[in-house]
């Protein structure tokens, strides 16, 4: 017996409406009898029909052997109905961050996950999502990501967790549903091509255009600090003046950009365009700024800029 949402228009938006109602979003939720569902397996209802089966051969033949292998049947099935209710009771999960990736990679979301005591094979998994077995969750709460596979820009909300086990026999499977209102920035795809770019020159000099502090090439002299390595010291210097010196190395820079979107192609096709542009320039060691019509972003550059760069891509306004 199937444990999905109805897959019909109708059916999915009453059973959605209905899970909302009983089940509302919350970022932590317990699962109780109120968000428990259970309904027997393939081979629960085959235990189930055996044991009829038994129970009439009994009666019919007036064989207490039989009845009492019937009855046994039944009431090991009822133990296991039980412990599998209580194998999810009590079970806490809290929402964790979101963490940001581009199109067509799957993004990881954190969870908490707890219990009042040991419960065990607990499967946990996005509609769309792979699963995450747990075989044993402990009263301590532990951290674990589930991921959610994207295939477009935005805005990303997973929807609602599907919790399921079939402990302890198999004969039953109880499962929820919550809902723990996670979302994420889903980046555009980083595909390079054509976009608007106008490099800025004024109002610098040669060194501020064209290097900063690294270890690639000579650029002069700096005053010696303890914790310099040996391989810095400026021997030459130090035989001819007896003053420690270090050796200065600076790295090439790229000349600062302004970035914006191409108007001849395509809103999609241009956003990728910028997404690789924006990691290129910034493995360049290159300050870059950007302007779209939703947002303008100063020139800057490091992590953080990258990230609030492609924040602004994935939350601009889709083509109508």
């Amino acid at each position: 017996m199937s444990t999905n949402p109805p897959t019909s228009g109708l059916g999915q938006r009453l059973y959605l409406r209905w899970l909302r109602r009983r089940l509302p979003p919350s970022p932590r939720q317990t699962l109780s009898h109120r968000s428990i569902f259970i309904l027997p397996t393939k081979g629960g209802m085959g235990f189930l029909a055996m044991a009829l089966m038994l129970f009439l051969l009994g009666t019919n033949y007036q064989n207490n052997l039989v009845l009492i292998l019937a009855f046994l049947l039944l009431s090991l099935f009822n133990t296991a109905l039980l412990l599998a209710f209580r194998n999810l009771a009590g079970l806490t999960l809290a929402a964790g961050d979101g963490h940001h990736r581009h199109a067509g990679s799957p993004v990881p979301f954190d969870l908490s996950v707890s219990a009042p005591r040991p419960l065990y094979q607990i499967s946990l998994r996005y509609a769309e999502g792979p699963a995450r077995r747990l075989e044993r969750v402990r009263p301590e709460a532990s951290k674990l990501q589930l991921l959610h596979p994207t295939q477009r820009r935005g805005v990303l909300r997973p929807g609602r967790i599907r919790i399921e086990s079939r402990y302890p026999l198999g004969l039953c499977r109880v499962w929820s549903h919550l809902d723990l209102t996670q979302s994420a920035l889903v980046w555009p795809r980083a595909v390079p091509g054509t976009v608007r770019k106008e490099t800025k020159l004024q109002g610098q000099t040669e060194h501020s255009r064209h290097s900063q502090p690294g270890l690639e090439d000579f650029h002069g002299l700096a005053r010696w600090q303890p914790g310099h390595g040996r391989s810095r010291i400026a021997w030459k210097q130090l035989a001819q003046t007896g003053q420690m010196q270090s050796k200065a190395f600076c790295s090439p820079q790229g000349q600062p950009c302004h970035l914006a979107l191409a108007q001849s192609v395509p809103l999609e096709t241009g956003l990728s365009a910028l997404a690789a542009e924006l990691q290129t320039l910034e493995a360049q060691g290159t300050p870059y700024s950007l302007t779209l019509a939703d947002a303008r972003l100063p020139m800057a550059q490091g992590a953080s800029h990258l990230k609030r760069c492609l924040d602004s891509l994935a939350r601009h306004r889709r083509a109508p």
